[in-house]
């Protein structure tokens, strides 16, 4: 087996490369990378419409040659994203602190119970028996006395802070998603660039570089790790005449290790671990006033999360931007994975070698003796 002739990529993928490389063959003059073609291969009109076809071309071309590639339009998308993701969550933490004070003035008032967050019979039931009243008649109909009504109240009161804190978590978690692709996009062509900056042998692929993020635990040291090496690989201030240069005098900027003590906190201390590890028993009034407290505490965390990672974005794109312009304009190739198979062959040789040179020698000592 030649390793010249290997391919790592899937037979689907080859397929792709080659139908690209003929038709790149069958045109004139240059072809630029972000162009779309009507190629029978793209699978319908579904897949070029979701991106799936576009997908799959980058998985087939992404270990041929590339120049470097401008991060301008994915850090404009994830400015805006972490800049709305930390909008909103500085609205939840002011949410979280109306409703502890609605929660302080209904404790002032002389309830001694957090009333329910939904309106049920069976929840006014309840609430009604922990206040000490009887506010059923022996029909099953609630009574319009005062101190009745004024349970309905509270009630009403409680559920529209509590109805406006959760519409604006379901917000925040939409808007992880999206930051979940942006950074994602981001980071992987980031990772890219590294090799295009006369930075070579990183120690994470482009793909790796995103994985990362996607695994609980771990998560919490690898990406870390992986804006390390991207931002030692794109400082400006190292030589581009050797290209491992970078791993001894590229410089991280402290942004980097704060965003990631943030995302360990906020790891452990978020919104849902507060109601279902750090306060999920909540006995008395107070417990929940507290509760609602820590909650506060939580959402800027997460605003301060997405703060931090827009300034360290924006970091990484300016030293790659300043790098790119001393480097200059140049092609590089991607390594190539590891074939697996010849590595086997390679070591059952290696192996068997090692086996018949042992033999020998105990054989010569048998000789001798």
């Amino acid at each position: 087996m030649q390793p010249g002739n290997y391919d790592p990529r899937p037979p689907e993928d080859r397929d792709l490369a080659r139908a690209s490389d003929a038709d790149r063959t069958s045109r004139t003059g240059r072809r630029s990378r972000g162009r779309s073609e009507n190629n029978t291969t793209d699978g319908g009109i579904m897949r070029r419409l979701s991106g799936r076809s576009d997908l799959d071309r980058a998985k087939a071309m992404r270990y041929e040659p590339y120049s470097y590639e401008s991060n301008s339009t994915q850090l404009r998308w994830v400015i805006i994203f972490l800049a709305a993701w930390s909008v909103v969550a500085i609205w939840l933490a002011w949410l979280d602190f109306s409703t502890v004070s609605v929660l302080s003035d209904l404790q002032d008032q002389g309830f001694t119970s957090v009333p329910p967050s939904t309106l049920s019979p069976q929840s006014m039931t309840d609430f009604a028996a922990r206040e000490g009243l009887n506010c059923i008649d022996t029909a099953d109909v609630f009574l319009a006395t005062y101190e009745c009504n004024r349970l309905f109240d509270a009630q009403n009161i409680y559920e529209s802070a509590k109805g406006q804190s959760s519409l604006a978590f379901v917000i925040l978690m939409a808007l992880l998603l999206v930051n979940m692709f942006a950074f994602g996009s981001f980071t992987h062509r980031a990772s890219r660039n590294l090799l295009t900056l006369k930075s070579s042998e990183q120690g994470f692929t482009p793909e790796k570089a995103v994985m990362w993020f996607f695994i609980p635990i771990i998560n919490l040291i690898k990406p870390w790790q992986v804006f390390r090496e991207l931002f030692k690989g794109s400082d400006p201030g190292v030589t581009t005449s050797d290209d491992l240069a970078w791993k001894v005098k590229g410089k991280v900027s402290n942004l980097v290790h704060f965003w990631a003590g943030i995302f360990i906190l906020v790891f452990i201390y978020n919104p849902i671990s507060i109601g279902r590890v750090w306060h999920s028993v909540r006995l008395t009034f107070t417990d929940s006033v507290v509760a609602h407290q820590r909650l506060v505490i939580a959402d800027l965390l997460l605003a301060l999360l997405g703060i931090a990672a827009l300034l360290v974005v924006i970091e990484l794109h300016k030293r790659q931007e300043t790098r790119h312009v001393k480097v200059g304009k140049i092609t590089v190739t991607p390594p190539q994975p590891v074939d697996p198979l010849e590595e086997a062959l390679k070591e059952g040789i290696r192996r068997k070698e090692l086996d018949n040179r042992n033999f020998r020698r105990s054989g010569h000592d048998r000789k001798e003796r």
